[in-house]
């Protein structure tokens, strides 16, 4: 195993950038091979059949492709690294991703089910950041299959977008979704959230709860698609917010409980430039969060109006 882990250090090292080279040691039933990018680093092993599967975890990603080595094509796992400064320490998880273990049951158990793998060194790495629930995802994708259903021109950007969610010709949208069964407060993350000097701005409140029967992102992104929503610019969307395909929260089911709108206008709490002595910030403030109890404020319920159509 030491020989082996050294092997992958000098092919990190020594590789040139764009390079693929076969990782010598394994038996020739079970080979890997390393990669080197400039921004990244790699170790992939061989898929029998090519499944789509994509995840994130701390500064590696794990993900399937098709990729061309000498004169075959072969579907590929590939487990990556951003930060090519850690390549030593990214070495010794590549070790435990590439050993075939007795009579290759570890490498098979890898290449037939990535998902417990990346399950396992998720935990390990405890790395928060990986696990984001898709609920908040599906409340802005429902909001805009409602906006298109109403006949209205909408586009959802994801973290492209400026301050707000969701884009029409006459409304901005900002999205807030919770699980919690109780309560109406949501987070605003800036003044200008809620805020927008071009197009006056709705912001929809969506409660769930997890389910079995319910709507996940792979079946929003089918609707939408089957609605005519462009499905490239939803993906390349959906992509970074890092709920590409593949990504396994993408099956994960939510029930709506109910989907509120309000428009923000005078009477909605709400803090601007306007809040502050002559329109201006204070100096020195950096940001402004604050949280807003909806309980009370005017607002149209969309899920009465979609179940009345």
């Amino acid at each position: 195993m030491t020989e082996l882990l050294d092997r992958i250090k000098e092919n990190f090292s020594r590789g040139y950038f764009g390079k693929v080279m076969a990782l010598e040691g394994l038996p020739d039933e079970y080979p890997a091979w390393t990669i080197k990018k400039n921004d990244w680093l790699g170790i992939a092993v061989p898929l029998e059949n090519f499944t789509e599967f994509s995840e994130y975890f701390s500064n590696m990603r794990i993900f399937a492709k098709d990729a061309d080595i000498g004169n075959a094509t072969y579907h590929l796992l590939i487990l990556s690294c951003d930060d090519i400064s850690l390549r030593n320490e990214f070495a010794s998880v590549c070790l435990q991703f590439v050993l075939p273990g007795n009579n290759g049951e570890q490498r098979n158990e890898l290449i037939h089910n990535p998902e417990s793998w990346w399950e396992k060194w998720k935990n390990l790495l405890g790395n928060i950041s990986s696990s984001q629930s898709p609920y908040p995802v599906i409340g802005e994708l429902l909001v805009l299959e409602y906006l298109l259903k109403q006949g209205t021109d909408a586009k959802w950007y994801g973290a492209e977008s400026g301050s707000q969610d969701i884009e029409s010709p006459y409304y901005f949208y900002e999205v807030k979704s919770t699980t919690k069964r109780y309560g109406y407060e949501v987070t605003v993350n800036s003044i200008y959230q809620l805020n927008n000097a071009e197009h006056p701005v709705k912001l929809v409140f969506c409660r769930f709860e997890p389910t079995s029967s319910g709507v996940s992102i792979d079946m929003l992104t089918e609707r939408l698609a089957n609605a005519g929503y462009p499905e490239k610019l939803l993906e390349k969307s959906l992509t970074r917010v890092r709920f590409e395909k593949g990504c396994t929260a993408r099956k994960k089911q939510y029930k709506l409980l109910e989907m509120k709108c309000y428009e923000i206008n005078d009477d909605f709490p709400v803090i601007s430039e306007s809040s502050f002595k002559g329109n201006v910030i204070p100096k020195n403030i950096l940001r402004i969060n604050y949280t807003v109890d909806l309980s009370g404020v005017p607002c149209e319920n969309l899920t009465e109006t979609e179940h009345e159509q």
